[in-house]
């Protein structure tokens, strides 16, 4: 799994401007962003790009993180688990990014996306 994934957590707290967390997700090359309480390892959601995009729609450049995040924390995997066994649930549950858990106390260590196993896959 560490090979493929992502090892930085592109992430912003529940108090980040839209607008901010556009240009994060642009310089990072990412399509989604994990939130997070600020000070903490508590995820509270995600803010992809779909809800990026329905926050320019509605007006709501202006609004923070909170205001257009998508609520349920985003699905997590062991570090320890087989990239198989990842690509598996991805495809069975249609997940489009995991947050990558180690430790105990499990804690955020990385993301994998379609995007990360691409790379990984092109990479050889």
């Amino acid at each position: 799994m560490s090979h493929a994934m992502r090892p930085r957590l592109p992430g912003c707290t529940l108090r980040s401007p839209v607008m901010e967390v556009a240009r994060k997700m642009q310089e990072d090359g990412v399509g989604h962003v994990v939130v997070a309480s600020a000070g903490s390892d508590l995820i509270a959601g995600s803010v992809s790009e779909l809800d990026l995009l329905r926050a320019v729609i509605e007006g709501k450049t202006e609004a923070m993180a909170s205001d257009v995040m998508t609520m349920e924390a985003p699905a997590t995997i062991s570090a320890q688990e087989p990239l198989a066994a990842a690509v598996a649930r991805m495809t069975a549950e249609r997940i489009a990014f995991f947050v990558v858990v180690d430790g105990s106390p499990s804690r955020p260590v990385g993301l994998l996306s379609h995007a990360e196993l691409a790379a990984y896959l092109a990479r050889g």
